[in-house]
């Protein structure tokens, strides 16, 4: 006759236990309580005893009924005899889980508090890391040990950043009376008040200071709290207030100790990246860009002209460190600083900093430097500035904005850069942004600097080293049209001459405007009326002996622009130096659609113009018309 397992005698029940998988054993705890009496021991044993680390399954927080601390008080020596993976006991899993009950049975049953694991911690420090404050405060009272180290750190390192002032204030006794020092710092460590700075626990941090942390201690680096801490603000401030009220006194100024050698989990990487012998603290924030840490340094004292001492060359300052970086947030802090030096001294590096910014258009440290130039704070060379002005013109559509690209230009001239500096080619600013085609919105930007800097006294008649003037340059591209027509309405009398005149190759404005994409389009007629009624001669012909006509036959060309240069009395039979007309030109030129060379060639034909007679190549072509 069948029978459930609840009438089975509880020895052979025991017995039949022993051999259940743990997926059965813990379905029958939860079918009676009389099962649950049996079958917890067997159950608890493979999961706390019989395995390298309690069950995934084992949530020891939960861990709170009668039977199981039945079970802990039933099993505690062997419980507290088992040493799981890495060494922890089963208090470092009970410390972590905050489960007071099953801690006080195996306080009753005189367990050793201060077991350690392979890394010599204790329940103790489990408990502080996780937080478990009164796991922390019964084992405190129960006498761990709150003197050895573990991973090289003092116990009041894994202090949890929430942890109360009371609990705190008990560890800080406890060491006390075990004739501990909450500044002790182990070889090759920290100090406790160095783990809690360093993380910006600034509850901890005030508690450590209250209670007569040293906050000159150094660590096995050389340096005080401070240093490690100098990103934190909160904790920085803390630690500053301190030490200015310490009878000991801080410079503030000092050198500090080298911070190559730090690994970053102790300063930003920046900082001992570029850590040079001799920097203050304010070198090291300035090199992290961290605007409120260094504001914090100055409002207490610091030095931004510290000179450091590198050896191997000039020494720096934290401003010039600014400068250099292009980091125009912090260029703007410290130059506006409280009583702020009445000149800024440099080795050179703010003038090595502002050429690179200007060419780099990092407009925020341009304008700064310039309104201290202009005040007559800071040495600045404005001819080689005129120099990486000119290379400023290049960087339209890479990383900076078109209009920073301007500003930065416009702040430099207004600090007196020569506005009509050269190139090694003789090229100005007016030159060098006469390159359109890069887009609308980019050639509007460009537009807009040329005829501000037309309007303050940008000289478009000088030449570069091919001979071209502004309106040479100009007159090349498409869409320059109102370039052109800004400068030609300003011009005197005395201007047509240049207006008109030709470049080292004999080519006139009209020239360059005739061979550019801007007479593709038939708007082009009004500019060509425009140049004419300027000063251009429209018969002009270059070195090449080539007039308005032979160039403008281009591939592209509308044929409006023939029209209407013969319509204002140009010569369409004019020869080049090779006796060529321009219906040779219309004939021979490559690529042009065939459509638009029937139409010119019909249109010179009916104009009557020289035929180009006895051409092998011109003949066979006009015959047909």
């Amino acid at each position: 006759m069948p029978q459930s397992l609840s009438s089975l005698p509880p020895e052979i029940l025991c017995e039949v236990c022993q051999h259940l998988p743990l997926s059965d054993l813990a379905s029958l705890i939860r079918s009676s309580t009389f099962l649950a009496r049996i079958v917890t021991r067997p159950l608890y044993d493979s999961l706390l005893l019989h395995s390298r680390a309690p069950k995934a399954s084992v949530s020891i927080a939960k861990l709170q009924s009668q039977l199981i601390l039945d079970y802990f008080d039933a099993r505690s020596d062997k419980l507290l005899a088992v040493r799981a993976a890495r060494g922890q006991s089963i208090l470092h899993y009970i410390a972590a889980a905050g489960n007071e009950a099953l801690l006080n049975i195996l306080l009753a049953k005189g367990a050793d508090v201060s077991p350690r694991d392979q890394n010599g911690e204790t329940p103790l420090h489990t408990a502080l890391a996780k937080g478990k404050e009164a796991i922390a405060a019964k084992l405190i009272d129960a006498g761990a040990d709150v003197l050895s180290l573990a991973r090289g750190r003092p116990i009041l390192s894994y202090v949890h950043a929430d942890t109360s002032q009371a609990v705190v204030e008990k560890l800080i006794s406890a060491i006390q009376a075990a004739g501990g020092d909450i500044s002790y710092c182990p070889p090759d460590g920290h100090t406790a008040l160095h783990h809690a700075s360093r993380r910006g626990y600034e509850s901890l941090v005030g508690i450590l200071l209250a209670n007569g942390a040293d906050v000159f201690a150094t660590n096995t680096y050389g340096h005080p709290p401070l240093i490690v801490a100098f990103q934190r603000i909160g904790v920085s401030k803390m630690l500053l207030d301190a030490m200015k009220s310490d009878p000991r006194g801080y410079d503030i100024n000092e050198p500090i100790p080298s911070l190559k050698k730090i690994t970053r989990a102790w300063v930003p990487e920046k900082a001992s990246l570029f850590y040079d012998n001799g920097d203050t603290i304010l070198h090291a924030a300035v090199r992290t860009w961290r605007a409120g840490t260094v504001q914090l340094l100055l409002d207490f004292g610091a030095n931004p002209l510290a000179q450091n001492n590198p050896g191997y060359r000039e020494p720096q300052t934290p401003f010039d460190i600014a400068v250099l970086g292009r980091c125009p947030e912090l260029v703007t802090l410290i130059a506006g600083m409280r009583d702020a030096p009445a000149f800024w001294t440099s080795n050179g590096y703010i003038q090595q900093g502002f050429e690179t910014c200007i060419r780099e258009a990092y407009l925020g440290t341009v304008r700064m430097l310039c309104d201290l130039y202009k005040e007559g704070k800071v040495d600045l060379d404005l001819t080689a500035a005129a120099d990486k002005m000119l290379e400023t013109c290049t960087y339209y559509g890479n990383h900076v904005p078109d209009q920073d690209v301007n500003d930065t230009i416009t702040h430099v001239i207004s600090a007196g850069a020569n506005i009509n500096a050269q190139d090694a080619k003789g090229r100005t600013l007016l030159h060098l942004l006469c390159d359109f085609g890069d887009g609308e919105d980019r050639d509007d930007a460009k537009i807009r600097l040329m005829k501000y800097l037309l309007d303050h006294d940008a000289d478009w008649r000088i030449r570069d080293d091919q001979g071209n003037t502004v309106l040479h340059a100009a007159a090349k591209e498409q869409g320059s049209e109102s370039v052109i027509r800004h400068i030609l309405g300003t011009i005197s009398a005395t201007d047509r001459a240049v207006v008109g005149s030709g470049n080292e190759d004999g080519n006139t404005l009209l020239h360059c405007y005739a061979g550019s994409f801007a007479t593709a389009d038939t708007e082009c007629t009004p500019t060509i009326k425009f140049l004419v009624d300027s000063g251009c001669d429209l018969n002009a012909v270059n070195s090449k002996g080539q007039s308005f006509a032979h160039i403008a036959i281009t591939r592209w060309v509308s044929i409006d622009a023939i029209k209407v240069f013969s319509e204002l009395g140009g010569d369409l039979s004019c020869k080049d130096h090779e006796g060529r007309p321009p219906i040779h030109y219309a004939v021979t030129v490559p690529d042009i659609e065939e459509r638009d060379r029937e139409r010119i060639i019909r249109y010179l034909v009916e104009e009557e113009v020289d035929l180009h007679q006895g051409c092998r190549e011109c003949d066979p072509r006009i015959l047909g018309f």
